[in-house]
């Protein structure tokens, strides 16, 4: 297994890839360690599965939507940027300003360190480092972030995010990662979709959840035609999987998370309007959890938290 570095405009991007496959991670640590490109193999074709940009100009152009950016230490939305804790009031900047809302807070575009390169026969890991000193106006609680990127000969790729609270109140948090998976030289209204699901949230008008209703997708949903965008809380095990089947071309690409009480207990499941790929996001938290505190994490001074997902491609 290798790590190269190879120029994107004017970022530097780092490579995990397996030779042997041609299965690659093409990474941006400048850009909130983006996930740019991910390539996986399967019998004899190569499918690259995440839809982001080719340059560097169309990715600062498509910033908005947040393609494959960790979500920390918020994800979703934040009702009118202003959130409560432990008897503090807090306003956060409003980044969402046609619904008024703070969103998928502040580290999806800011600069990672680069800390640790490890290769071996069968992986290849790059860990990144983002250490916030509490000057964010409305986030005053100091943390260190790293995100471990492992691309395995055996089990596909995994992310494990680490965060210590640097600071001395408890601080709380939502974590999230957001990338758009497609399975190439199809749309949407291609595919199945299945994940277990137990509970759909229903937004308002600031796509804000407000209310659930129970739901039951142990058959699967067929996309065609499907306007999807929602939170979903899962059914709370080890290892909760989410797949997107391509009948068609026999190719399933599977995300998992971690998803016990207090790991990836939610996901989001969105469509965009060209339906040219689906997003899938492993979240701990529900939009505006840290109102509402359904699936909030706390963590206390000097506590670390540790969780992970992964792709892999079958």
């Amino acid at each position: 297994m290798k790590i190269t570095k190879e120029a994107f405009g004017r970022f530097t991007e780092y490579v995990l890839s397996n030779p042997t496959t041609g299965e690659t991670v093409n990474i941006l640590p400048e850009l909130g360690g983006i996930i740019r490109k991910m390539v996986f193999r399967k019998n004899e074709n190569l499918f690259n599965v995440i839809v982001c940009a080719d340059t560097d100009e169309q990715l600062i152009q498509q910033m908005a939507a947040y393609p494959s950016a960790h979500l920390f230490p918020w994800g979703n939305r934040v009702r009118n940027g202003r959130y409560y804790f432990e008897g503090d009031t807090y306003q956060l900047p409003i980044n969402e300003v046609a619904l008024h809302n703070a969103i998928h807070g502040f580290v999806a575009f800011a600069n990672f360190e680069v800390i640790e390169e490890i290769s071996t026969d069968t992986e290849a890991s790059i860990i990144l480092r983002y250490q916030y000193k509490g000057n964010y106006f409305g986030y005053p609680f100091p943390f260190v972030l790293e995100i471990t990127n492992t691309l395995s000969a055996e089990k596909g790729f995994t992310l494990t995010y680490s965060i210590k609270n640097a600071g001395t109140k408890t601080m709380p948090m939502v974590l999230g990662w957001h990338p758009y998976f497609k399975i190439e030289g199809e749309t949407a209204d291609d595919w199945r979709i299945d994940f277990p699901a137990i509970e759909q949230s229903i937004p308002d008008e600031q796509l804000i959840s407000v209310e659930t209703k129970s739901v039951d997708f142990s058959e699967g949903i067929i996309l065609d035609g499907q306007d999807l965008n929602a939170v979903f809380a899962v059914k709370p095990a080890e290892k909760v999987e989410a797949v997107l089947h391509s009948i068609q071309k026999d190719v399933s690409l599977t995300l998992w998370q971690e998803g016990l009480k207090g790991q990836f207990s939610f996901i989001v499941v969105y469509i965009p309007e060209a339906r040219n790929c689906v997003a899938i996001e492993p979240m701990t938290g529900n939009t505006n959890a840290f109102n509402s505190g359904d699936g909030l994490l706390t963590l206390s001074a000097g506590e670390t938290y540790q969780v992970s997902c992964g792709v892999t491609l079958s």
